[in-house]
């Protein structure tokens, strides 16, 4: 009966699919405008492209070994990357060369000719491992390239902060440096091990902390791929896996954007893994695996401490998932140990239990994300002040035009990726039973990476910590693509724009530092505003140790933007400073000083009056100008100033001229 269903459903689905997606985009239209309407039309074309794939291509099977043009493709793959990364550097140091273009040249163009020969070589057979060192490759050209075009990177802003809890450790040798009014005194993992890369590499503890991190998520494909190889007997799953890693947005930011919690998701995958590898053999004795796994454990539970509870529902249902299966007659669905995770996750909690410390946090952060969901009117979900600049309206023309931006290209091909996983899922279940439980898993995160108009705090960090799993559905489809030879690129040039664009796509949305590429209308973002700064130049972060060290020595309090307060952590933790206030036209606060930025007038300018809240303020030149040449500067370095009226309370109030 079953059998018979099957094929019908498997007939249905992506047409049932379309039905829903024309229904939502419609009732979008209805409630919400045409603006909002248009931009939920990426679902409903992410559908159709998966449809076309699906009805349209023939799988291909292996061809014979193509002994000469396997490694001379991989050998150009290898030779475009390196030509990338040296352009970008070459482009860093010459004073007359644009690093950010150069570094947007080398992902859209230097990637889809990479992953096009990396492709064929998959259709030739060549070696898995020769494979995976070109995925690795490929892989790392966008945060080798970020560092370089950037002088200081802080991404969604916590690095500066932990740059300098890693630079108090490599000064002082001790962890216990790190200032008792933050959790991390408690939580040091990261910190120590940057702190002692800086001192055995004799690197800076930036340059320490982004290159741990790009190591660190190297290993993380590396992990995924050998897990794939535990569950896989096919050969080709296993590169699939490590592609679909590689091609996934917060695989990239967060190699970068490397703060604990970056560095807990790699070591609890090297967990997972261990696990799988020695859990599920009979002829282990127990516990071998929680000994092999226990010092990463232990680094574990002084690294982060959220990790573990985003980590929890996704170890449940790795453990009860085969268990349910064993109980009810499929006794070839994977199951791992348990004990490392266990002991991973038992001895966090006593951690917390014995110190004190982070359970109250968690209450308190969860109040905050059950209250916090809100439609976005920029990309942060924050409303809009302005300042002598023009607020730009919501118009249908740039909605039409978000659709062709790069977070909508990416999330039309995750919607058809996934949708296509789960349909392939569903026909060959048996072929898929042995990671049944990573699959549900990755099924169950699928809907947490695509971007919707409800901006949820802290939704990015859970992306991360899904995404290696998810990386399995991507495989599924990828699999059902692949492998393509030079002779059946021509009818099946759909399959390998998917393969080649979604690769793409996933580092060009995690490339929040070139912001010619995200100058929108980005994909939810209503009102097209300018970007939100990612990084700061050597004369910013010149300007912040200078005004640290100035107003530490004068005891001044100051009243500043968000990406200055985290500027100003990397010098000086605990420096009183908070955001201002906008109203009325003028910008107040009860701080001491204003610390201003010349950079407020090329960027959208993020403030944060209260914890579970954003601002975006647009400043134009003519205000800005006005606001330097009136107020009383007490103190610039050129980049940066700081203004006051008077001792208490500050006031800047720049009128325009009547």
């Amino acid at each position: 009966m079953a059998v018979g269903i099957r094929p019908q459903v498997s007939k249905y689905f992506l047409p049932a699919l379309l039905a829903v997606a024309i229904a939502v985009t419609t009732t979008v239209f209805e409630f919400l405008g045409p603006v909002a309407g248009i931009k939920s039309g990426y679902v409903l074309l992410g559908l159709l492209f998966a449809s076309l794939v699906y009805y349209t291509h023939t799988p291909s099977t292996l061809v014979s070994n193509g002994l000469g043009s396997a490694p001379y493709y991989g050998q150009v793959v290898l030779g475009v990357v390196a030509l990338s990364i040296a352009a970008v550097a070459a482009a860093s140091v010459l004073p007359f060369a644009d690093p950010s273009t150069v570094r947007t040249g080398a992902i859209l163009v230097g990637l889809p000719v990479g992953y096009t020969l990396l492709v064929l070589q998959i259709g030739e057979r060549a070696a898995p491992d020769w494979l995976l060192t070109q995925i690795l490759a490929l892989f790392a050209l966008d945060p080798i390239t970020k560092v370089l075009s950037t002088d200081f990177y802080f991404g969604r802003g916590d690095i500066p902060k932990h740059v300098r809890f890693a630079e108090l450790v490599a000064t002082t040798g001790t962890w216990r440096s790190i200032p008792e009014t933050t959790l991390y005194h408690f939580f040091p993992g990261l910190q120590t091990l940057v702190g002692s890369v800086s001192l055995l590499s004799g690197l800076s503890t930036y340059d320490s902390l982004v290159a741990t991190g790009i190591i660190t998520y190297l290993v993380v494909v590396v992990v995924a791929y050998l897990l794939a190889g535990q569950l896989f007997d096919d050969p080709l799953l296993p590169i699939c896996v490590a592609l679909g890693v590689s091609a996934l947005g917060p695989i990239h930011r967060y190699s970068v954007y490397f703060f604990p919690q970056s560095l807990a998701v790699g070591l609890a995958l090297v967990v997972v893994l261990a696990a799988y590898r020695f859990g599920g053999v009979p002829e282990v004795r127990p516990g071998y695996h929680l000994l092999v796994a226990s010092p990463i454990v232990v680094a574990l539970w002084f690294t982060h401490h959220l990790t573990v509870v985003l980590f929890a529902p996704l170890v449940f249902c790795l453990v009860a998932i085969p268990a349910i299966a064993g109980r009810v007659g499929f006794d070839d669905v994977r199951g791992l140990g348990p004990l490392p995770l266990a002991a991973w996750i038992g001895g966090s909690i006593a951690y917390w239990l014995l110190t004190g410390v982070f359970i109250q946090n968690l209450i308190n952060d969860v109040r905050m994300v059950v209250g916090q969901g809100q439609v976005s009117d920029t990309d942060a979900g924050a409303p809009i002040v302005s300042l002598g600049a023009e607020v730009p309206e919501p118009l249908v023309g740039e909605a039409l035009r978000s659709l062709l931006s790069v977070g909508a290209v990416y999330n039309v091909l995750l919607v058809c990726v996934f949708s296509l996983g789960a349909l392939l899922l569903f026909e060959r279940p048996n072929r898929y039973r042995s990671p049944a439980a990573l699959l549900v898993v990755g099924l169950s995160g699928a809907g947490l990476m695509i971007r919707t108009p409800i901006d949820i705090h802290g939704l990015a960090r859970t992306q991360l910590v899904v995404s290696v799993f998810v990386a399995f559905v991507v495989a599924v489809t990828l699999h059902r693509l692949l492998p393509l030879s030079s002779g059946s690129i021509r009818k099946a040039g759909p399959a390998l724009l998917i393969v080649v664009l979604l690769a793409t796509s996933g580092p060009a949305s995690a490339a929040d530092d070139l912001y010619g590429l995200h100058s929108g209308p980005d994909l939810w973002e209503t009102r097209t505003t300018p970007e939100t700064q990612k990084e700061f130049s050597a004369a910013e972060m010149e300007g912040f140790r200078l005004t640290a060290s100035f107003a530490d020595r004068n005891e001044i309090t100051v009243g500043t933007d968000w990406n200055s307060e985290i500027g100003l952590s990397r010098y000086r933790y605990g420096l009183a400073a908070e955001s201002f206030a906008v109203e009325e036209g003028r910008i107040t606060t009860d701080r001491d000083v204003i610390l201003y930025r010349q950079r407020w007038v090329d960027r959208s300018v993020r403030l944060v009056p209260e914890r579970t809240s954003f601002v975006t303020l647009l400043i134009s030149d003519g205000w800005f100008d006005r606001m330097v040449e009136t107020e009383n500067k007490v103190y610039t370095t050129g980049d940066l100033g700081m203004i006051a009226d008077h001792s208490n309370a500050t006031s800047v109030d720049v009128r325009e001229p009547q």
